[in-house]
């Protein structure tokens, strides 16, 4: 009884106070103090955050996350978002199960959402069909430098996001097949006028997405939110300042979000990753 009543204070919490310091603490604080989480293991829950419904579960740190503390990245959305043109078109690359393309929607744009892994896309396609007036449209494919198929790596349940392309399909990892197609192709093939935001976190082949819509990038100058991960670049065999170069080559500033706006992205600072957003100079 008690413990029900601290969940229904805390989604109260969540859901209706907009994002503060410290806010994260108090959520963690309840979640765990109270014994939520081990009522929660197993369990998969329909609810609303953000103005969306969502299906979600409490396994998966991603799901999880957005679970409990109703939102996934505030900074990181708040400056991503504001820089978008309304109407604009989103592109949200290892979408997951759908977040930042609905939330793009969400606030008015035409959003293509693509997920590879096929357990992924299965959670996508629910949290599309939960939200049948967001303009958003879901494509398991992978965004490469190349048109073709490969082996990607079957992420564990504790963090479904984590799954990457171009695995060695020998057995020594869990892998499925994927197609894959680039950015300048699917752009072209679907008539896209102009691309106004992107999202993009692919585990490491961020460099392969760039290299394959280079075209559409010079066009459009989107602004981005990208994932910026030394250690799955060099999986790829990509240097971090090979990635931050081509960033900035392309005519790009590179920031990060921060409580009281933009601050230049300087390094990491002991951090292992971070997100990044892209703003063309």
């Amino acid at each position: 009884m008690i413990r029900r009543l601290a969940k229904r204070v805390l989604e109260g919490y969540v859901t209706r106070l907009p994002y503060h310091l410290g806010k994260w603490r108090v959520v963690e604080g309840v979640v765990k103090g109270m014994g939520i989480e081990e009522g929660d293991r197993g369990q998969e829950f329909l609810v609303e955050r953000q103005g969306l419904r969502w299906k979600l579960g409490v396994e998966c740190a991603m799901q999880r996350r957005l679970y409990y503390h109703g939102a996934l990245d505030p900074y990181d959305e708040r400056e991503l978002f504001s820089r978008m043109e309304p109407g604009a078109v989103f592109l949200d690359i290892g979408s997951y199960y759908g977040y930042y393309g609905l939330r793009a929607a969400e606030g008015g744009a035409e959003a293509y959402l693509f997920e590879p892994a096929g357990v992924n896309f299965g959670r996508l396609e629910e949290n599309l069909r939960l939200n049948p007036a967001m303009r958003c449209r879901g494509y398991r494919l992978a965004l490469s430098d190349r048109v073709g198929k490969v082996a990607m790596s079957i992420a564990k349940d504790g963090n479904r996001g984590t799954g990457r392309i171009e695995v060695e399909a020998d057995g020594g990892e869990a892998t499925e097949e994927v197609e894959t197609t680039t950015l300048d192709l699917f752009v072209m093939r679907e008539g896209i006028g102009k691309v106004g935001g992107i999202k993009l976190d692919v585990e490491g082949a961020e460099w392969k997405v760039l290299a394959g819509g280079m075209e559409t990038l010079r066009r459009d100058r989107p602004v981005m939110l990208m994932e910026y991960n030394p250690p799955c670049l060099r999986r790829f065999g990509v240097k971090e300042e090979e990635l931050l170069g081509k960033l900035r080559g392309m005519g790009y500033g590179l920031w990060r979000a921060t409580r009281g706006g933009l601050k230049r992205f300087e390094g990491l600072g002991g951090e292992e990753y971070c997100n990044l957003i892209c703003v063309a100079e």
